[in-house]
């Protein structure tokens, strides 16, 4: 059995040294759009109601998974279908045969080969890839759908960020339609995080977390509050404060008192 393995894992590092000379599609990877989704820890490791993230795979291009936002360093993975996708690392990885010097993978780079046919493998184009990663405190265990799929892709990095982060005003979201509204809640949410009046390990910021998370990944701003357990008077309030903030105005609103914050 590990001779067999030895040689189905010879085979797939011999075809991922080969496939950038092989005739790829140029028009697919023209088309890919530079932006970066970005996920919460709780929802990659599934511990949220949320599915575990899906990755598509097409022709031409590859996906990166970072965990340099979280702070976290990669030990250990595992992809359970390497017959149509092939894996590396920014790092050393320590395995059976090799021990590293010093860990220091931060980012996996997945890509999609022509599908191998394994004797051993049942024929599938779905795999699951299984992360272990160590932060500072802990070690969580993440985990992915992998996948293939034919259309251009909406992003090129997919990023772990911690459950209270919220997401960079200057984030690129080519598939939502809202994008100056996201921009304008996420400056609003740190504008009153800012000023003590809603807590960031409260019930009320995981919910708006988890709103900005819905919409970020192209639900519409109304079905993403409902989803979320948030009232539209809310994300208002969020939008109208943000834009007060982007004019200066944020220490006047404070000073009269023209902002409350209900659900």
């Amino acid at each position: 059995m590990s001779n067999q393995y030895s040689i189905i894992k010879g085979f797939i590092v011999i075809y991922s040294l080969t496939l950038p000379y092989l005739n790829l599609s140029p028009a697919i990877a023209s088309q890919v759009k530079q932006s970066v989704k970005q996920i919460t820890q709780k929802i990659a490791t599934g511990n949220s109601s949320s599915s575990i993230p899906r990755i598509e795979l097409s022709p031409g291009y590859g996906v990166n998974i970072s965990f340099i936002k979280s702070g976290e360093i990669i030990e250990k993975v595992w992809l359970d279908n390497p017959t149509f996708a092939s894996l590396d690392v920014d790092g050393c990885l320590s395995t059976t045969t090799r021990e590293c010097d010093k860990e220091g993978a931060t980012v996996i780079h997945l890509r999609r080969i022509k599908p191998l046919k394994v004797r051993q493998l049942p024929l599938s184009n779905t795999s699951l890839l299984t992360v272990i990663a160590k932060g500072k405190s802990e070690r969580k265990v993440y985990l992915f759908k992998v996948g293939m799929g034919n259309k251009a892709p909406t992003y090129h990095t997919l990023e772990i960020i911690p459950d209270s982060k919220i997401v960079p005003e200057n984030t690129q979201f080519t598939n939502i339609k809202n994008i100056n509204e996201l921009q304008l809640i996420s400056r609003g949410l740190k504008f009153v995080n800012s000023e003590g009046l809603i807590n960031d390990k409260s019930r009320l910021w995981s919910r708006i977390a988890n709103f900005l998370i819905k919409v970020r990944m192209g639900e519409s701003i109304n079905s993403a509050a409902r989803k979320s357990g948030i009232s539209m008077r809310l994300v208002n309030r969020l939008i109208e404060l943000g834009n007060v903030r982007g004019r200066g105005r944020g220490k006047e609103y404070k000073d009269n008192n023209l902002y409350k914050f209900q659900n």
